[in-house]
């Protein structure tokens, strides 16, 4: 897994391109033929037409629990 000195790293590297965005969570929209792939770290989750729907499916994404997740009552 990524540590957060990487994301941070990786963030502020790409922070200023023209073209696609990421996270300081770990989230990516990296430019893909005809749209955009959303990478979490480093797994395809889904290809999105426009830098606005990857925005939109990452703010989902988010809210859902991550695999592995125990929820104890």
């Amino acid at each position: 897994m990524t540590t957060d000195k990487e994301l941070k790293e990786i963030y502020n590297f790409y922070k200023d391109c023209s073209d696609g965005f990421v996270t300081k969570d770990g989230y990516a929209a990296v430019p893909c033929q005809k749209g955009y792939m959303v990478v979490y770290y480093g797994e395809h989750l889904k290809q999105c037409r426009t830098q606005s729907s990857a925005m939109n499916f990452i703010k989902k994404h988010r809210t859902k629990p991550k695999s592995g997740t125990i929820f104890v009552q």
